[in-house]
């Protein structure tokens, strides 16, 4: 077996056994290796951008998929409010006494904390001061960071804060101390 002339084997096109390779020959070569080169870089180019445009259409439908569960777990939310909604009016319509309306009215809140418990809403404890939980709207005498009134309820649906408790908060003093 002999070699080519450039000494690899098989011989290259264009060469016969024994005769140098032509210059002409190595320049076509290697065009037609840059052109095959750039083929499989238009070609991986553009598998690149269609990975990138289904990934695109993947979030979009994520997205879409993930407001459609928003819109369908409100709507049934809702659907279960309007039934509090439909006894209110009857309470209001109706010409009960003061003492019937009222076990009504508290019969309705009842019915609606238990609604918001069984999703998951938990009313803020508020004995003790804590900025994750409460919002400080004035300090006044009483034991520090203790909270001394409450002026409007905080929640919480599992871990995340929905509204945080408005609370008075003692700042130290005791009434009756004197400062100096």
């Amino acid at each position: 077996m002999e070699n080519g002339s450039n000494g690899t084997w098989p011989l290259q096109k264009g060469e016969a056994q024994g005769e140098p390779s032509r210059p002409e020959d190595e320049v076509a070569r290697y065009k037609a290796e840059a052109e095959e080169a750039k083929a499989e870089a238009e070609r991986n180019l553009d598998l690149a951008k269609r990975i990138q445009a289904e990934f695109d259409n993947y979030k979009k439908r994520v997205q879409r998929d993930r407001e459609e569960q928003v819109k369908a777990a409100n709507d049934k939310l809702l659907c279960e409010l309007l039934g509090f909604l439909d006894d209110f009016e009857r309470a209001l319509s109706s010409n009960a006494s003061p003492n019937e309306f009222r076990r009504g009215v508290e019969s309705i809140h009842a019915n609606l904390r238990s609604l918001l418990q069984s999703k998951g809403l938990v009313e803020t404890p508020c004995e003790t001061f804590d900025p994750a939980l409460h919002e400080a709207l004035c300090v006044g005498e009483g034991e520090e960071g203790k909270v001394l009134e409450v002026y409007q309820k905080g929640y919480r649906l599992g871990p995340r804060v929905v509204r945080y408790a408005k609370v008075k908060v003692g700042n130290g003093t005791e009434r009756g101390e004197s400062d100096g």
